[in-house]
């Protein structure tokens, strides 16, 4: 395959990707999953999960795009819906922006650098951790400027009340939720990425 075809493969398959995400985030049930039912409240955000095989097929800078894709749609949507505690701290960019581009970059940095070269049979389980540290980035980082947000910047635009309740509301819910998406993470990313990695190589995407 020559190197225009190539890119040519791979412009496809970001715009793909691209299309993804945006299904996900319009339709409530494929872009998360709702464990309600077990746990209450709880339910697991799986786009986290499309961005970072995204990363991993199509490299760190594509990942950055396609979190960033996310994050605007997530922004949007937070200042276009009926306010809730989600939509309330995805108001803020940073909040949305960061968080989900880093998750792009950081998996997709540490596939193609580490992970990318050895055998599937090894790579499951390389996979396996990466799927539970793409949530654990994600949460982290939205917890994190969530708590600078309310300690030093000025996030009353976004519609949150500066109480020490709201506070704790955001930071208990995300970080209930976080655990259950770490575990999910390590479950559906080497499920799902194992087989779209292979077909990926075996076009010479990668």
């Amino acid at each position: 395959m020559n190197a225009h075809s190539q890119k040519s493969r791979r412009l496809v398959l970001t715009a793909l990707f691209i299309a993804i995400i945006l299904v996900q985030s319009l339709v409530p049930w494929l872009g998360t999953l709702p464990i309600g039912a077990f746990f209450l409240g709880a339910s697991v955000t799986i786009i986290t999960f499309t961005v970072a095989i995204g990363a991993m097929v199509l490299g760190p800078k594509t990942g950055a795009l396609l979190g960033a894709v996310w994050a605007a749609y997530s922004c949007w949507h937070a200042w276009t819906s009926v306010p809730s505690i989600g939509a309330l701290m995805f108001r803020n960019p940073f909040t949305a922006f960061i968080p989900r581009m880093t998750v792009g970059l950081i998996i997709g940095f540490l596939y193609w650098h580490y992970v990318k070269n050895k055998k599937w049979h090894q790579q499951r389980w390389y996979l396996v951790g990466l799927g539970a540290m793409s949530s654990f980035v994600n949460t982290a980082l939205v917890l994190t400027i969530t708590w600078i947000s309310f300690k030093v910047m000025n996030t009353s635009f976004t519609g949150i009340p500066h109480t020490g309740l709201a506070n704790w509301l955001i930071t208990t819910i995300a970080g209930t939720n976080g655990i259950f998406e770490i575990i999910a993470g390590a479950i559906i990313v080497p499920l799902i990425g194992i087989p779209v990695l292979k077909i990926a190589a075996k076009n010479n995407l990668m």
